[in-house]
């Protein structure tokens, strides 16, 4: 009789316990990345004999109640909600998120509550960090698992390459052009663009491409980086080019490319000006455009110190006055005209300066057309308007394989490297698992790739609270992969709880009426003992 009050605890106990679990999941209907229990009875024995009749076993079996042998985790996927927090994740599909916390112990979690703190690193409401691969500057995963950092600025990149893409068209169908080339006059080139590159402080410089249809099939491409002419090399030859010579074949791809125009230095000595008009003519030679430089003129009386230069565009400015316009630069039938002042009365003379002028010399050797290199320009030169920022001098390589030349209108598409320095801007995570940060100089950088953890027996894993799990043992390790590899991961959604609010509220009702029943079997035992007692009365 006693018995049965014990087996009557025990079924309250078991129980109690199952309400405790039905408890917790509504508790956490709520709770991001949440997994909900499920409670495994078993039954206890009181008691058990087995006798035998005629070799037939007869067993007396008394049982002694109920008791919580376990519980199991739910594993399986909750309700994806759509935050439009960007670094907030959701795990669609298998696996945990692993973070690391200050002792550099790795937990794993369901829950994407994460954010970038002051350093850039990428952690969840607690402060553990998110871990993955850092990105090299290809994409390429490289080192360890480590934690994932988004640095709040870019560094500036001086360009290295710029490359003329597809559709880039030179019109076949153009006038060819005979007249000496001047940047000042458009009737002596067939189209010109620009394109924006940095040096190695991030400041931006405009690299101007002149391109002069001078035969079928054939053009002549002279190069402009702010007010400083470009130079070209070519493989195996010690001379320096002003221009190339761009062939193309019958169905208008690129044939060869040669070098064009080997670069002289030339000083002036005594340039003076007839009559006394400011008109100064120099050798008949053409003049590179933007290389002239004058240091130096005189009136016959006095002379002068002077920073003019020579701007590339046919004006001459006056660096040491604002870079104010203070004349300009043309040619005529083969003479160069420095037009500085109306006449003042004086007759002025250049004593001092220098300028380049080029020859018709044409490279024997031909240049790969993805391959083109041009002489260092550098970035501290006293004799330029934007040239003197104190970086270091820019070098890159020209690409122009893609470029065609078809009867069609004038194209012009390229793409360079460099760029200005960025501060971070937004963060964004693809269903891959790549960590891309945007910048206000316009760049996209994949800078990590996070890192999803799985395990083959998930039930080996223990909630350790705050959304976090570990493994029940050290020597249990995950099996680690790139996000996309087993789950997606949605970038601005969270997983919400698991819990099946419909059907705790079942297992509540049925909690409560088994604990009601096992408490009824408590009280039935206590009046059959007491009527056992009354049987002396």
């Amino acid at each position: 009789m006693i018995q049965s009050f014990y087996t009557g605890n025990a079924g309250l106990n078991a129980n109690k316990n199952w309400l405790s679990v039905i408890s917790d999941n509504i508790a956490n209907v709520n709770t991001i990345g949440f997994k909900a229990e499920r409670v495994n009875f078993e039954d206890l024995i009181a008691s058990s004999l087995t006798t035998f009749a005629n070799n037939s076993p007869k067993n007396i079996e008394i049982g002694g109640g109920s008791f919580v042998g376990s519980t199991t985790k739910d594993f399986s996927q909750g309700a994806l909600m759509n935050t439009n927090t960007p670094t907030d994740l959701a795990l669609d599909g298998e696996g945990f998120f692993m973070v690391r916390d200050a002792q550099n112990v790795t937990y794993y979690t369901r829950a994407g509550q994460f954010r970038t703190d002051a350093n850039g690193d990428l952690i969840n409401l607690n402060g553990m960090k998110l871990l993955g691969w850092q990105l090299d500057d290809t994409g390429n995963i490289a080192g360890a698992i480590g934690a994932i950092n988004i640095p709040n600025d870019m560094p500036p990149h001086v360009t290295t390459k710029l490359t003329l893409k597809e559709p880039t068209n030179l019109d076949a169908g153009s006038q060819l052009v005979t007249g000496v080339f001047d940047t000042s006059d458009a009737t002596t080139y067939s189209y010109v663009n620009a394109i924006t590159v940095y040096d190695s402080l991030g400041v931006s410089h405009e690299a101007q491409l002149y391109f002069v249809h001078i035969g079928a099939n054939q053009w002549r491409v002279f190069g402009l980086m702010d007010d400083e002419p470009i130079q070209f090399n070519v493989p195996g030859d010690a001379n320096t080019y002003d221009a190339l010579i761009i062939e193309f074949n019958g169905v208008g791809q690129i044939s060869r490319v040669l070098g064009y125009g080997v670069n002289t230095d030339r000083t002036i000595t005594a340039e003076g000006e007839t009559p006394d008009l400011g008109q100064f003519t120099l050798p008949n030679t053409p003049v590179l455009p933007g290389s002239l430089v004058i240091t130096q003129y005189t009136d016959g009386v006095n002379t002068y110190t002077v920073n003019w230069i020579d701007d590339g565009h046919g004006n001459i400015i006056d660096l040491n006055n604002n870079n104010r316009v203070i004349g300009s630069i043309s040619y005529d039938n083969g003479n160069i005209f420095i037009n500085q002042f109306t006449g003042n009365g004086t007759t002025e003379t250049l004593t001092a300066g220098s300028y380049k002028t080029y020859d018709t010399t044409v490279s024997t050797n031909t240049i790969p057309p993805d391959q083109i290199t041009i002489v260092p320009i550098p970035i501290n030169n006293s004799n330029s308007a934007t040239l003197n920022t104190g970086g270091n001098p820019i070098q890159f390589t020209l690409d122009i394989q893609n470029m065609k030349q078809v009867e069609s209108e004038f194209i012009f598409y390229a793409e360079q490297d460099g760029y200005a320095k960025g501060d971070l801007l937004s963060v964004s995570v693809s269903e891959d698992g790549l960590v891309r940060g945007v910048y206000s100089n316009g760049q996209v950088r994949d800078w990590a790739r996070i890192a999803i953890a799985t395990f083959n027996d998930k039930e080996i894993l223990i909630r350790k609270g705050n959304n976090l799990f570990l493994p029940n043992s050290q020597t249990y390790t995950p099996i680690v992969v790139p996000g996309g590899v087993i789950s997606k991961i949605r970038g601005g959604f969270l997983e919400l709880s698991n819990v099946d609010i419909s059907r705790e509220f079942i297992n509540l009702i049925t909690a409560q009426r088994a604990y009601q029943a096992n408490a009824r079997t408590i009280t039935t035992s206590d009046q059959v003992l007491q009527e056992t007692m009354n049987i002396k009365r």
